[in-house]
């Protein structure tokens, strides 16, 4: 038997393992608050959802600091978060938004380092146009 393609297979098959670690390291899991706010020790990046509280959104435009409440759909509990970047332009007619961040144990708000904001489809509750039926001709 010769090396050559032996050697070949145990590149691939490092190279794939590799690749899965690192891809598995990317992946950000979806957290209930309760177990976010746990996850503070740790430092680690997680994901929570939740509707925001709209009486509750306070922009600084000085600082570019956005202040606002999530609610956790499930629970009903509540997560302030901070998010350092300037506002989304959909922020005010969203319905649901997902902050990617860390938990600040010490000042008890979730850091959010991306936000992913979900607003309510123009199209919901619109029925399709019908129409009859079409002919159509070549000429």
């Amino acid at each position: 038997m010769k090396i050559g393609p032996i050697i070949g297979i145990l590149i691939i098959v490092f190279a794939l393992g590799l690749g899965a670690y690192f891809f598995k390291g990317s992946l950000t899991p979806y957290l209930p608050f309760k177990v976010a706010r746990q996850s503070a020790s740790t430092g680690s990046t997680v994901q929570i959802m939740g509707a925001p509280i709209k009486t509750s959104t306070q922009y600084d435009q000085q600082t570019g600091t956005l202040n606002f409440t999530l609610q956790e759909a499930a629970t009903g509990d509540l997560m302030p978060v901070e998010f350092k970047s300037p506002k989304p332009d959909s922020f005010d007619e969203a319905v649901s938004v997902t902050a990617i961040g860390t938990y600040d144990g010490k000042r008890n708000v979730f850091q959010a380092d991306n936000l992913l904001v979900k607003c309510p489809s123009k199209y919901a509750g619109q029925k399709a146009p019908t129409t009859g039926p079409r002919s159509y001709s070549a000429t």
